[in-house]
């Protein structure tokens, strides 16, 4: 149910298409704005298949390392959890941090206690490795990643220069969804995809119904994901957090006049 009722998003309904463990705040925000919010998770964060050894080898020569880069908050999570089971979070301390996006930097600083060394202006993989400076002949540089990470980030480091370990952390499934939330998704007025992984999932989740929804995307990389899959897109948000996508929807939908009665 709607926060409030009177807000711009009254009568409105918005998919939040997030993981679960990530979807509430985003959800929360668009309630307070009056919109009805259907939390359909189209991906879910598991262990990776080669049970985190290359992960804990990783961790255990993180003194090697000059440079950790992080892009996405699931990385951040899995990353200081097994960090945490390994002894080895104190080592954090003395390596330089970077992160794909605020929302991602905010959570590595929560980790590790300090600001990060790098957040780029263009808040995609694209963009962290074309900030990075530049590399010595010695530089590592420890990236923790989704088991189906694309290879902007690392084949943009080495392109510069940088020595990079990339290691699954994690991977992403895809939940299934019950035939009542398939339903509120294909009658909702807005999907909000924040990640490409989010687009995946969720295409195969509805099958053939196909999305009816205005889509907004928090970035160009998840903008491109649908249009790879021919889903049009409505908006892409100004700043990679939940404001931005919050205020997308908003805007995407008052453009969206209903006649009266509907």
């Amino acid at each position: 149910m709607p926060d409030n009722p009177l807000g711009p998003l009254a009568g409105r309904t918005v998919v939040v298409t997030r993981a679960s463990h990530q979807a509430g705040p985003l959800a929360t925000s668009l309630r307070e704005r009056g919109a009805t919010v259907v939390v359909a998770p189209a991906l879910a964060v598991v262990p990776p298949l080669d049970g985190g050894q290359p992960l804990d080898d990783a961790l255990l020569r993180l003194e090697q390392y000059s440079w950790v880069a992080f892009t996405s908050s699931n990385a951040v999570a899995a990353t200081f959890a097994r960090a945490d089971r390994r002894g080895v979070r104190r080592r954090f301390a003395r390596i330089r941090t970077a992160a794909v996006g605020p929302a991602t930097a905010a959570r590595v600083e929560a980790e590790v206690g300090r600001p990060v060394n790098l957040v780029p202006d263009q808040s995609d993989a694209a963009g962290l490795a074309a900030a990075f400076p530049d590399a010595r002949a010695d530089d590592w540089c420890f990236v923790p990643q989704s088991a189906q990470a694309r290879p902007e980030l690392v084949d943009g480091l080495r392109a510069r220069g940088w020595n990079v370990d990339a290691v699954s952390a994690y991977r992403i499934v895809t939940p299934t969804l019950s035939d009542h939330l398939i339903a509120d998704v294909s009658g909702a007025d807005a999907v909000v995809f924040a990640s490409p992984s989010a687009v995946r999932g969720h295409l195969s989740q509805i099958g053939s119904q196909g999305v009816t929804g205005k889509i907004v995307c928090i970035g160009r990389t998840t903008a491109a994901a649908c249009r790879q899959a021919d889903v049009p897109v409505a908006a892409v948000a100004d700043g990679p957090t939940d404001a931005g996508l919050v205020e997308a929807v908003a805007a995407v939908l008052r453009a969206d006049v209903r006649p009266a009665g509907s």
